[in-house]
């Protein structure tokens, strides 16, 4: 999940509880606590997407300074291998 305020990724535990790490069930964070993960290089992200490999895909588009009137941004930040590999039904 991408945190708009809070520039940084986080990530849950999915609907199938038996990949949750020990004591974890579905939709508890998993990230680390408060911060999530995150670095200088991102803003506020405003969606992600996870691709087969497990690279993460965060739309990386608010610019913050100069104080913009139409704050779009123009990156896409890739996470590589920052989730498991996604299964193709």
């Amino acid at each position: 999940m991408g945190n708009f305020a809070g520039k940084r990724v986080s990530k849950f535990c999915g609907a199938n509880a038996s990949t949750c790490p020990p004591g974890k069930r579905t939709g508890d964070a998993i990230s680390p606590d408060v911060t999530g993960y995150f670095f200088d290089g991102l803003t506020r992200s405003t969606g992600l997407t996870v691709d087969t490999s497990g690279n993460v895909w965060v739309t990386n588009n608010w610019k913050e300074i100069p104080l913009q009137t139409n704050p779009g941004g123009l990156q896409i930040v890739a996470l590589v291998g920052a989730a498991a590999p996604v299964a193709l039904r």
